[in-house]
């Protein structure tokens, strides 16, 4: 496994920063929608509407929940990571650094994990798919 970008502590000051989770419950509502336009045959589609219809309007409590596993999700962590790079020090300058495409990015990434779909599970129905 890759080293990680930033250490555990400065991921866990990013999952836990308030001026990043508004964001972050606004890209779940944002992904909910377009998992619910989803055809039923989406790999893990199941898992994936089920996850959006319990979070459609997140409650601060379950985004904060949520947001540990995006903020670790490899899309955040690289743009956590950026910024940081790019001069951004402290918590909020490294959320505020952090675009809306990528939090967005890193909610559809994390969403399989998020809904219990595994990548086992996935590959599975892929080959199964494929044999048919």
């Amino acid at each position: 496994m890759p080293a990680l970008p930033l250490s555990l502590n400065d991921i866990c000051g990013l999952a836990c920063e308030p001026t990043l989770l508004p964001r972050v419950r606004m890209a779940i509502a944002v992904v909910a929608q377009e998992v619910f336009a989803e055809p039923p045959g989406t790999f893990g589609y199941p898992m994936r509407w089920n996850l959006s219809k319990t979070v459609l309007s997140p409650t601060e409590a379950q985004a904060g929940q949520m947001m540990v596993g995006f903020v670790a999700s490899p899309p955040m962590l690289a743009a956590a990571a950026a910024a940081v790079a790019g001069g951004a020090t402290g918590f909020v300058a490294m959320a505020a650094a952090i675009t809306d495409d990528e939090i967005l990015g890193a909610v559809r990434v994390g969403w399989n994990a998020v809904a219990g779909v595994s990548p086992t599970t996935v590959q599975t129905e892929r080959v199964g798919e494929a044999e048919t």
